[in-house]
């Protein structure tokens, strides 16, 4: 009876003790399941907080670029004063009357002593645009077909020439109709997109086509041969081309001996355009811009093609800015031919450089060492004056 007891009693015993450890594995599973869910978690936090750091790692100098931009611009403002020295050209820019359509050669000498102004903050793309305060000290003249085809090349790379510093990769070119609209506010564009030519009735962005057999415009088809590149020309068609260059590039990678062609038939876009009844003055929110741009009453070109199309004829020129308003200089009508007395205009420069906006040393107060005492805050481009 005894013995019996004795192993009922081990026998129940043993069933506590097989229940209690697995009651304890079945904790200790929980608890390592646990551990391990929440070590897996962390790994993985820590793997993203690794993986975020590689980021920042490898983004380095685009987030050093855009804090010294963002740091940069806040010290700068359009109108400021860049102090900036040009390499000496004491030989000037001969230009052959063979380019410039004039009929004598001509020879551009620099201007010395030009101050620079900020003309416009990029910063999408990290660059600063300067043009010079005024205008250049001496007029020369453009005309004709080789006028209008070597306008835009030779604008550029006679500021190229005269007011540039390679030793710190500053290369001039001239002010363009961009570096103008890009600027104007929505009164101004307003005023591009409205503009009328009341003369033959064309809206800015309209097309005219000449020479139609019988018609009064039969013959009056000459173009610049340049013109054939361009975006909204129509040779021998009344649609116009929509993959050409556009009225501020060159065209040429040197200057051409190209003249004028006879088309058939010739579709002409009105693109040229001024200020008519809006004063200039009210197409900029900033006025300091526009009175940089448009403080001279002295003629200037821009690096800008146009043309303009009036009842018989189609004219081809450059823009210019002149008392205080766009203008134009017509110097190429579709009734010439290659042989035909065309207009002379004359014009000066007004040269832009572009910098990287960490060449800039920015001046926080007065005067800064090497500047132009009369000007009391004045910025400097490192290599030029730059202080320690």
């Amino acid at each position: 009876m005894l013995k019996k007891f004795f192993k009922r009693e081990n026998g129940a015993i043993t069933l506590f003790v097989l229940l209690a450890m697995l009651f304890f594995i079945i904790v200790i599973f929980s608890v390592f399941m646990t551990s391990s869910n929440k070590n897996t978690s962390q790994i993985s936090e820590i793997d993203k907080i690794k993986e975020e750091y590689q980021d920042s790692v490898d983004n380095i100098d685009q987030i050093y670029d855009e804090t010294l931009t963002e740091n940069l611009s806040s010290l700068l403002k359009v109108g400021d004063y860049v102090n900036y020295t040009y390499d000496t050209v004491s030989q000037g820019y001969n230009l052959p009357s063979t380019e410039s359509g004039y009929d004598t050669d001509q020879t551009i000498a620099q201007t010395t002593g030009l101050k620079w102004r900020i003309l416009n903050i990029n910063e999408e793309n990290g660059t600063i645009d300067l043009i010079s305060e005024t205008v250049t000290n001496q007029s020369f003249y453009l005309s004709g077909a080789l006028g209008y085809n070597n306008g835009v090349y030779l604008l550029n790379d006679i500021c190229k020439t005269l007011y540039s510093n390679p030793n710190i990769n500053i290369h001039a070119r001239s002010l363009n109709i961009e570096d103008i609209e890009n600027q104007m506010n929505t009164t101004g564009k307003n005023v591009k997109s409205t503009y009328l030519n009341v003369e033959s009735n064309l809206q800015y962005g309209q097309t005219k086509t000449y020479g139609q057999i019988g018609s009064e415009t039969e013959n009056n088809t000459y173009y610049p041969n340049l013109y054939a590149k361009e975006n909204t020309s129509g040779i021998n068609s009344t649609t116009t081309k929509q993959d050409g260059i556009n009225n501020s590039e060159n065209g040429y990678t040197e200057p051409t001996s190209d003249t004028s062609t006879l088309a058939d038939t010739l579709t002409v876009t009105q693109t040229f355009y001024y200020f008519k009844e809006t004063p200039a003055s009210s197409c900029f929110d900033n006025s300091t811009l526009y009175d940089m741009i448009f403080n001279s009453s002295t003629q200037c070109f821009l690096a800008s093609r146009f043309t303009s199309c009036f009842d018989l004829s189609a004219s081809f020129g450059l823009f210019r800015i002149a008392d205080g308003n766009l203008n134009a200089a017509y110097v190429f009508s579709s009734l010439n031919t290659d042989t035909s007395d065309n207009t002379n205009y004359s014009g000066r420069l007004r040269p832009v450089i572009t910098v990287n906006i960490d060449q800039i040393l920015p001046c926080t107060g007065t005067t800064a060492d090497g500047t132009d005492s009369s000007i009391q805050h004045m910025h400097q481009i490192k290599g030029i004056y730059e202080t320690n």
